[in-house]
This record gives structure tokens, sequence and C-alpha cells, in this order.
């Protein structure tokens, strides 16, 4: 499989649509194809491979902290601000997960069943929400449908920090928007040239071309001194790969590969790695899903290959993201599935369920969906160790109350600690005959959309320092007269 990969560089190569990274490329010793293309011999990839393996063993220690997370945007936000280790400790403690993969467009409004685009008030809402659920740590920033794209992101970014602490970077899907990223990471960070907030990556569009937006990203990023770069491949098996796993995997290998190449070429210094996500065209409908067993095998073989001939550096979720439009059992179905294959052929007993609240392939964000997959998430929450101590175990009370052999159901101490024990709002014990709840999958759907409901009228307003709100609002004010020229 590794020589198919190369084989593939070599004869067929990428299509660069941006001259000045062609040229670099060309000078590195990369040739052009009859049909334009840019071959990568096997010279530069070994170059790659070497550097990449000089950090190889860093980048893997990452990965361990990395397999927490479900989505590992939230993971890379807290190793890039220095944050990691006080939310490991939080997780020792409680449930901690992030919500809505990397930003939905739509909105799935379960009382009416209707998916809307996502406007300001849908976007505001679910930042409230994050920030008033303690099992939320991190939000992606939603793509508002009524803002002008040229200032969108930076629009919506500045918004969503007005009000809650729990989201980080963003894709900077105009590379007129990386400076502007600097300068708020600068702001609410206080050191200076600070990337946190410059995530997303340098996506390759199947099959194999370097498209024109991410090189120009990828360009811009080195002009500002932007020493991180990632470099995704999303290809559907049977649509941008031929259908066979094996085949799957050696396009998708080299479609990384070459971009890596790409950029290294730009900044052979740089913290470069790889992010795989597979799909698959189901033929029957020509719906593209993730929740696959093909999936998660060709995402682990590609992973694989990287970490034993290219100095590892690829990212693999758990589980990306579910094909099912709907909130429900078909969305928990795929992503338990899809987690369990991981964790499965991965040899690891640690990963959590990976629901984030998403449907339709990350496109539509659920809060009803997120409080279901949260609770799931909750019932999974295994304390280190049990609190040995004279309140927990009442030894003279204990011995009182089973000599005179009655139960602990009245005693004070059942009292004091019952409502410790884990009891979930949405899992019901009742017996639907007694007409309490149907026990079904509509009555589990409908406490969830009260859940999250309930929960946001707990939140409580962000209080920013003055002079970081001012400062934003300074950057948003220069962004827009530069990109909408208002």
């Amino acid at each position: 499989m590794r020589d198919r990969v190369l084989d593939l560089l070599a004869q067929t190569g990428m299509r660069i649509e941006h001259a000045k990274m062609a040229e670099d490329l060309l000078a590195k010793g990369c040739t052009r194809s009859p049909v334009g293309r840019v071959r990568m011999p096997r010279s530069i990839i070994s170059e790659l491979a070497l550097s990449q393996k000089r950090t190889q063993a860093e980048d893997t220690e990452k990965e361990k902290f990395l397999n927490r997370f479900a989505i590992i945007d939230w993971g890379h936000f807290l190793l890039w601000t220095n944050k990691w280790e006080e939310e490991v400790e939080k997780m020792r403690h409680g449930v901690r997960t992030s919500v809505f993969d990397c930003g939905p467009t739509r909105y799935y409004d379960y009382p009416s069943g209707k998916v809307l685009p996502v406007n300001t008030d849908v976007f505001l809402t679910m930042k409230k929400w994050a920030e008033a659920v303690p099992e939320v740590g991190y939000i992606s920033t939603w793509y508002r449908q009524d803002v002008p794209p040229e200032i969108e992101r930076i629009d919506s970014l500045v918004l969503a920090l007005k009000h809650t602490n729990k989201v980080g970077g963003i894709e900077a899907i105009i590379p007129a928007h990386i400076k502007y990223l600097i300068e708020i990471g600068e702001i609410l960070t206080g050191r200076p040239n600070e990337t946190a907030y410059i995530c997303g990556s340098q996506c390759i569009t199947p099959p194999l071309i370097f498209d024109h937006r991410s090189a120009e990203e990828t360009v811009e990023r080195v002009a500002r001194n932007v020493k991180r770069f990632h470099v995704a491949s999303m290809m559907s098996i049977g649509l941008n790969t031929p259908a066979t796993p094996a085949a799957a995997a050696v396009t998708m290998a080299a479609e990384i590969l070459g971009g890596m190449v790409a950029v290294y070429a730009q900044d052979a210094e740089a913290d470069i790695t790889g992010r795989m996500l597979a799909s698959i065209v189901d033929m029957r409908n020509a719906q593209v899903t993730s929740a696959t067993v093909e999936a998660t095998l060709i995402n682990i073989a590609v992973k694989e290959l990287f970490d034993a001939f290219w100095g590892g550096h690829l990212r693999v979720d758990s589980f990306f993201t579910v094909c099912a439009k709907r909130p429900g059992l078909q969305a928990v179905y795929e992503t338990f599935a899809g987690g369990q294959r991981f964790s499965q052929l991965n040899g690891l007993t640690n990963n959590n369920y990976p629901g984030v609240g998403t449907l339709d392939n990350g496109g539509i964000g659920s809060p009803t969906q997120a409080a279901l997959d949260i609770e799931i998430r909750r019932s999974q929450f295994i304390p280190d160790s049990l609190k040995v101590n004279e309140e927990t175990i009442p030894l003279a009370g204990m011995c009182r109350i089973i000599e005179e052999e009655r139960d602990f159901l009245t005693c004070d101490h059942t009292l004091n600690h019952m409502r410790e024990l884990w009891n979930s709002r949405i899992f019901r014990t009742d017996d639907p005959a007694t007409g309490q709840w149907a026990g079904d999958e509509k009555s589990i759907l409908d406490q969830c959309d009260q859940v999250w409901r309930d929960q946001l009228d707990t939140y409580t307003p962000l209080e920013r320092p003055e002079d970081q709100l001012s400062a934003l609002d300074d950057v948003l004010t220069r962004a827009k007269k530069d990109l909408l020229g208002t």
C-alpha cells in the first residue's frame, strides 16, 4: 500500500491551483505531468517524512490526549492555549464534552420538525445554552446565514465571545481573515502573534486537488508567520475513490501526503498535521455516511501508513458525524457503532460515546440531540474511586438498622445522600403502564427538548473585561471596512 501511494503521487500527482505553490514545488524537484498536475518524487516525500519523524514521539503523546475528545478541534484548542491540564482535571470529576462538530449552517427545530437556516437568534440561543451547561466545555461557532459571508466568520466569533467562554478558533474561510484572527488571539491571551484562534485546515478537494482557496490561505499563513497547518481529506468511497477499501485508503493517503508535501514546500519548519475523515456513498440513495465499518477501517489504515512510514502526525476522530437527518435512535446508533468500532480496532477501553448533537454530516445542529448525547455521556462517567470516610460508611447506624431488621429507605443517611446517586431525567425507570410517560423514542426526545430549554433558562450573562470588548469591536469594525468597504 505504501508503494501504491508513492506511485500515485509520482505518476499522477496533485493539481495545484496556485502559481506560487506550484513553482515552489517544482523548485524542490517536482515535475509537471502532461495534464498539468504536479508530480511528487519519492525524494521530497522522504524529506518531509524525515522532518516529521523528528517530532513523531512528541506528537504521539499529544494524540493520547486528543483521543479523549469526540471532536479533536476542542483538544487542539486546549493544547494551543496551554489549558489541557486544567481540562484533564475537570474530566476526572465529571462529564465534559464539546458540541456541534465544526459548526452547523442549519438548525433542527424539534417542536415543528423543520430544518431552519442559522440566523443570529438561533446562534445566540446556542451559545447561551452551551455557556449554561456545565458538561459542555466547547461549542463550535455556527455559520450564520443572515450575515454577509465576507465578514460572517469574524463577526460570528466576536459575537460568540461576548456570550460564552466556550468557543475557540474558526476556519479562515477567506484568507484575509487570518490577520484579524491573530489580533483576536492577542486580545484574549495577551500574547503577541497568538494563533490559537486560527483553526480549520488546508482541505484538499477530491481527487487530489489543492484548490486556490486552500492554497491562498496556506500562503497567507506563511506571510503572517502562522507556523501550523492541518491537511484534511474528506473523500467518499465509491464517489471520489475506487469502491474497494484498499484502493480507497491508497487514494486518501496520497491526498493527505501530497497536501503535506505542498505545505512543507512553503514552510519546512512548521507544525504540519493531517486529518483523515473517510465516508462512503450509499449507492441505494446517494447519501454520504461515515457510519460504516469500511470508513473506520480506512481511517485507521491511513493512520497506520503515516505512523509507519511518514512520521505520523495524522489525526483520526473516534467518529466524526452522523448521516441521520432527525434526532433520535438512528443518530445514537450511528454514533455508538462508529465509536465502538474505532475503540475495538485500536484496543482502547476508555473512549467515550462521541455524540455531539449534529445531524446530516455536521450540517444540522440539534440541541435536542445534544441533550440526548450528553445524557448518554453522563451514564458513562465512572469516578476514580469510592469516597471512604465516617460519613460514607456510618457503621454505628448500619449496625443498629441491621440489628433491628429494618430497611434503609427512610433513614436519615439515605435522605441525605440519595440525590447524589446518578438519576437520569431522560432515561426514566417509570413503568409506561402507569401513564407517567410512554417509554418510547418520542417521549425520550420530548424530554430532551425540555431539558435543553430548562438549561437555557439558567444562563448568566458573560462578564468580559471592557477593554477586551472594546478591542474586539475595533477588530470587527476594521474587518468590515476592509472586507465590505463599510
